[in-house]
C-alpha cells in the first residue's frame, strides 16, 4: 500500500511540473519580444477618427464607425498631430463603453496593419476578433473574414447580432477590416453579438 501511494504522489508531482513548464506553449510571442496573452477584453480596430479632444492627460476619441470612446495618455499619443479624417490604429483594454488605449498606430506607421498586442479568440471561448472581409452572404446571414493573426478564413454569423447596438452589416464589403465581439458556434463559426468596422 506504501509503493502504490509513494508512486502515485510521483505521478502527480511529475504530470503537476509538466503542466507548470508548458504554461509557455499557450503564449503568443510577438516580434519586439514580449509575450502576450489572450484577453476577451482586448480589442484592436482600425477606423477614420470622427472626433477628437484633450480632456486632461488623455485625448478622447471617436471612431467613424461603433459606440466606443477611446482615451489616449498624451504619452501614447507623442507629437503625432491627429485631427478628424485621419485613419488609425487603436488597441486597447474595454472598460464598459470606453477603451484606454495602449497602442496607436496611424496609417503608414508600423503597427497600423497589424496590432502585436492582439491574440487571436481561442476556440472554446468568447472575445474580439479582427480581420478583413473576403466576401459577405446576406442571404444565410455569414461575412467571411481573414483573421489577422492566424489568417484563416472564418465564418461570422451576424444573424443574433446584439439588438441594442445595431449596425448595418450589409454596408460592409470585401476589403474591409472589422472587429467582431462574440463566441465560437463551431470550429469555423464566430457568432457576432457585436460588430464595429
Amino acid at each position: 500500500m506504501k509503493i502504490t501511494k509513494g508512486l502515485v504522489g510521483r505521478v502527480a508531482s511529475a504530470s503537476g511540473l509538466a503542466l507548470l513548464l508548458s504554461a509557455p506553449l499557450f503564449t503568443a510571442t510577438q516580434a519586439y519580444g514580449q509575450t502576450t496573452v489572450y484577453r476577451a477584453d482586448r480589442i484592436s480596430t482600425q477606423g477614420t477618427i470622427s472626433m477628437i479632444s484633450r480632456e486632461g492627460d488623455n485625448y478622447r476619441i471617436r471612431l467613424d464607425h461603433g459606440n466606443y470612446d477611446y482615451f489616449i495618455p498624451v504619452s501614447t499619443m507623442g507629437a503625432r498631430s491627429l485631427r478628424v479624417g485621419d485613419q488609425i490604429r487603436l488597441g486597447g483594454l474595454i472598460a464598459g463603453d470606453q477603451v484606454n488605449v495602449d497602442l496607436l498606430a496611424a496609417s503608414g506607421e508600423r503597427y497600423f496593419v497589424t496590432d502585436p498586442n492582439y491574440v487571436a479568440v481561442p476556440y472554446g471561448t468568447s472575445g474580439w476578433m479582427t480581420g478583413t472581409v473576403q466576401s459577405t452572404n446576406r442571404h444565410m446571414g455569414y461575412i467571411t473574414i481573414r483573421e489577422d493573426t492566424s489568417g484563416r478564413l472564418i465564418k461570422i454569423d451576424v444573424r443574433h447580432m446584439d439588438r441594442a447596438r445595431p449596425v448595418n452589416v450589409w454596408g460592409i464589403r470585401a476589403g474591409d477590416r472589422i472587429t467582431v465581439n462574440g463566441g465560437w458556434e463551431k470550429r469555423d463559426t464566430f457568432n457576432a453579438t457585436r460588430v464595429e468596422y
